[in-house]
Formats: C-alpha cells, sequence, structure tokens
C-alpha cells in the first residue's frame, strides 16, 4: 500500500498533529516528539516546545526515525471505539463501523 506522501493526498495524512487531532482539526504533523510519543504540526510545536525545552524534537528531515503509523488505530470507529470502519455510506459520504449502520444509517 502506497502511503499518502507519496500520492499527495490532500486530506489523509500519515502522521496527524496530536494535538488538533484532539480538538476535531485535520492537520499534518511536521515533527515528531521521542519523550511524548506524538506527533504536532509547526504551529503547535511551538507551544510544546515552549513547555518543554529539553525535548528531542525530529522534524521531517528525519522522517526515517519517526515510528510506522497505526493504521488500525485510524480504521477505528470514533463512536464505537472497539469496531473497525468496514462500511461506506454513501448517503453521509464517510466509512462507517456495522454498529452505526444499525443505529444511525439505515
Amino acid at each position: 500500500m502506497e502511503s499518502s506522501i507519496n500520492r499527495g493526498c490532500d486530506f489523509i495524512f500519515d502522521f496527524n498533529c496530536f494535538t488538533c487531532q484532539e480538538t476535531d482539526r485535520n492537520t499534518e504533523a511536521d515533527f515528531y516528539c521521542e519523550e511524548c510519543s506524538k506527533f504536532y504540526c509547526s504551529k503547535c510545536v511551538e507551544y510544546h516546545n515552549y513547555l518543554y525545552k529539553k525535548h528531542a524534537i525530529l522534524s521531517k528531515e528525519n522522517i526515517s526515525l519517526w515510528p510506522e503509523t497505526d493504521v488500525v488505530e485510524q480504521d477505528k470507529c470514533k463512536e464505537h471505539q472497539k469496531e473497525k470502519l468496514t462500511i461506506f455510506c454513501e448517503d453521509h459520504s464517510e466509512l462507517i463501523c456495522h454498529v452505526c449502520q444499525f443505529h444511525n444509517h439505515q
């Protein structure tokens, strides 16, 4: 499977910013903190670096040292976290799990 970095996709990233993702924003990560084991965009890394001055930050120049993405986590339903996204709802143009289909997409 070819990574989105190579494909050039505009909205699916191999590495999402941890802080942005927690606030439902889809932002590509530009940095990785080895101590926190988290990814950060260029804006959020500034706040991180202000708070944690001694943490080792890796930029995309060192992307080979970043961990592999956890595709398994990306394939899980946000509402039903133990369920995998297995169905595409054409009415809502989104991936859903079978529980979502039963309750919300009939």
